[in-house]
Parts: structure tokens; C-alpha cells; sequence
């Protein structure tokens, strides 16, 4: 499995072409490998770790639940895009420990806190939610994660931030619980509106997501 993305002159035809990967197999594991890392060896200062882990159907207390399409490929493009490492999940278990993910997923989360990256840990929503965005900033939320909060509201006027609602990420099955309560790091969930992050159907209304959101995080990291 490939360990870097692919690169186009195009933000778009780039992301649908790495959701290939991921809907080969109608978003079933393809072999047995547990993740995608991409670890940005630029000297860009490391200060997040995007990561996306139902980019494949996925198990929540031993009950199939289907991927958040394009969320896989979106943590790569971001990744790439910022200088930031990037992590997905590829290979999710059916047994709770962890979380349902396996150790090389879970260490690789443990690791970038250790190092003091905060977690931006993306989700993709349905459209049936009165919202474009959603951040739920869990149980312990640090200034860190309020700061990101806030710019995302300000930096995407265009675009209705719910915050908490409908998805908060205090259950203990979120990585954003168990980055904050068990690493005691620091993390935030972002879920975004299928309209937002599906070019294969909606391709002007995600190229302006992309590259808003991509300079809103390139402003963040200054």
C-alpha cells in the first residue's frame, strides 16, 4: 500500500483519486495493514497530527457501521497541503480493545501526543443536520482546542459551526475522549456535511471547502 499521495495539479481530481484506495473494495479492508502514516519530514514545525479513522466500515460495539467516505483522502491532502503528519485508519477490528483500531493506529496517536501534537481527528456527517460543520471539542477541552474552535468560526463565515451539536465527542469511543482522558493530550473533532467533502457529486462546493479550510490551518500553524 502506497505511503505517500499521489500528486496533480489538481486538488480535486488528487482527492477522488486517493478515495480510490479506500472505495476499491467497497470500503472493506483491502490486506493487513492497519494504517496509512504520512510523516512530513519537511522542517515545517510539526504541531498537529490529522487523522481520520472510519475511513473504512468500521465496527462501534461489535455493529458495522459504513465509512465516512472521503474523510481518508481528506486527512491526506490536508496533511501534505499543511506539513503535517497524517494517519487512517486501514484496518479497523471488530473487538473493542482500542477502540475498535489496532496498536499501530493507536501507538502512532500516542506518539504524536507525547510529542505534543494536538489531534484533529476528522468525521464526515450526514446533510440532515442543520449544520455544514460540527466541532466537538470533548470532555477536557485545553485552550489549544478552543483556539482552533474559534478560528474555524470566524475564518469560515460562509458556512454554519455548530459546536457540540450535535456531536460533542465526550462518548468514550471518540480518539478526542481518549486523546483527552486517557493520553491527556489535546484533540478535536471535526465532522463535516457530506456536501462538503464529496467531489465525486458536489465538485465547486469542495474545491472552495479545501482550500479555505487548508489556508485557514497553514494560518493556524504560523
Amino acid at each position: 500500500m502506497p505511503q505517500t499521495i499521489i500528486t496533480t495539479n489538481n486538488l480535486i481530481d488528487e482527492w477522488v483519486n486517493l478515495e480510490g484506495y479506500f472505495s476499491n473494495n467497497n470500503y472493506n479492508p483491502i490486506d493487513s495493514q492497519e494504517i496509512i502514516y504520512l510523516k512530513n519530514t519537511s522542517n515545517t514545525s510539526q504541531k498537529v497530527l490529522f487523522c481520520a479513522p472510519h475511513a473504512l466500515n468500521h465496527y462501534r460495539d461489535n455493529k458495522l457501521k459504513i465509512a465516512d467516505v472521503f474523510t481518508g483522502s481528506l486527512c491526506q491532502l490536508l496533511s501534505k497541503n499543511t506539513n503535517q503528519p497524517g494517519l487512517v485508519s486501514t484496518r479497523p477490528f471488530k473487538d473493542s480493545k482500542n477502540l475498535g483500531f489496532g496498536d499501530n493506529f493507536i501507538n502512532r496517536i500516542a506518539d504524536s501526543v507525547d510529542r505534543g501534537l494536538m489531534v484533529v481527528d476528522i468525521h464526515g456527517m450526514s446533510d440532515h443536520y442543520n449544520c455544514d460543520i460540527c466541532i466537538g471539542t470533548g470532555p477536557n477541552p485545553s485552550s489549544r482546542v478552543t483556539k482552533l474552535a474559534d478560528r474555524i468560526i470566524s475564518d469560515l463565515p460562509e458556512y454554519k459551526v455548530s459546536i457540540n451539536c450535535p456531536f460533542d465527542a465526550v462518548s468514550k469511543h471518540t480518539i478526542t475522549n481518549f486523546v483527552q482522558t486517557k493520553l491527556m493530550g489535546d484533540s478535536i473533532q471535526i465532522e463535516i456535511a457530506s456536501r462538503l467533502r464529496r467531489p465525486d457529486r458536489s465538485v465547486n462546493d469542495c474545491q472552495v471547502f479545501l482550500t479555505k479550510t487548508m489556508n485557514l490551518i497553514n494560518e493556524y500553524l504560523v
